[in-house]
């Protein structure tokens, strides 16, 4: 399927394949996380099963288009601001010859989920989301109570770590025979698991002992997310998932192991979307991509004049590491013209 966007924030124009692996690589401030904003949005607001095509031209509220499109609204109120997702702003998404187009006053759904076989989909923004459970617990109990007396209160999250954290604590029916195998490989990468106690807490047991979140290190706490996730039969061939940025916090030797486990989620029917600007990641994904022949795409996203454009790259991967090289080029130019003076 082919997402397209434009007018979102800074990205006038971009047109991106979403199958099997897609990689995208650039700069900080170029539109990467924007992208795949708009792509969480769009698949969140699509209907199940088919209906009709709905338009609204007095409001700028998406009103009255069942469920799932009301959680669509949600969605764009709370990633994207007023100025970046406007009037003028729209994400389509297409598959062979049907389309789901998504802008302020219109939804055109010709597309469903069934068509393109989501059922749910997955950001991973960052893994401090484990640090704020005890904050998710305890307002989710607040506001479970309130309910219950008659009053409906609205505390304001962090929406894409919430609705992580809420895939981390349930569990999904839909089981996978693949799955263990990749639970057993993660547990022994980090050489521990993540478990949920009678508390409803997460804690790190390893050697007989149970740690706190707080105090393990954030590579292994973006482990976790995958190995829990893969628990909960929240991974599967039925699902899409995003990963803003994986390598912030992982050591190289980590990215790799990151990168065959991206990999292997994508072979065994996940489809996944990457951002990077890691080159160590970026080439082992396409290593190993390469090396387990899945479909793979990787864009460079990249800033021209005021707006960033995504060049398709997938055929030569070199626009994208000679733009992550400037900055040693320049650290090397600059260490040269020291030892000059």
């Amino acid at each position: 399927m082919q997402l397209e966007l434009k007018n979102i924030g800074m990205i006038k124009e971009a047109s991106v394949k979403i199958d099997g692996l897609t990689v995208i690589a650039g700069e900080n401030d170029t539109g990467k996380s924007t992208l795949s904003k708009a792509l969480y949005l769009i698949i969140n607001s699509m209907s199940i099963e088919e209906k009709t095509t709905k338009e609204i031209y007095e409001t700028s509220d998406i009103v009255n288009l069942g469920r799932v499109n009301s959680y669509g609204k949600t969605i764009k109120n709370n990633i994207f601001s007023k100025q970046s997702f406007n009037e003028i702003s729209s994400i389509k998404l297409l598959d062979n010859d049907k389309t789901f187009v998504y802008k302020d006053k219109m939804i055109e759904d010709t597309i469903y989920k069934k068509d393109i076989k989501i059922a749910s989909t997955l950001f991973i923004e960052t893994p401090l989301v484990w640090n704020l459970q005890y904050l998710f617990r305890a307002s989710s109990d607040i506001q479970s109570h309130l309910k219950m007396v008659g009053k409906d209160i609205d505390i304001p999250y962090p929406f894409l770590m919430k609705t992580l954290y809420f895939d981390l604590v349930t569990k999904n029916k839909f089981l996978e025979d693949w799955t263990d195998k990749h639970i057993e490989g993660i547990k022994s990468l980090i050489n521990g698991e993540f478990k949920k106690g009678d508390d409803g807490i997460f804690r790190f047991h390893r050697e007989g002992q149970k740690l706190d979140l707080i105090d393990i290190a954030t590579g292994i706490k973006y482990f976790g997310i995958l190995q829990v996730l893969l628990n909960n039969n929240h991974l599967n061939s039925y699902s899409l998932l995003i990963l803003d940025e994986p390598e912030v916090h992982l050591h190289p030797k980590w990215q790799l192991e990151m990168a065959k486990i991206i990999v292997n989620l994508v072979k065994n029917g996940v489809k996944v979307v990457v951002n990077s600007h890691s080159p160590y990641m970026i080439e082992a994904l396409e290593l190993y991509a390469k090396k387990e022949d899945i479909n793979r795409n990787f864009y460079l996203a990249k800033k021209e004049d005021d707006y960033s454009i995504f060049l398709d790259v997938s055929d030569n991967l070199e626009p994208i590491y000679e733009t992550l090289a400037e900055a040693i080029e320049t650290l090397e130019e600059q260490s040269l013209d020291n030892f000059k003076w």
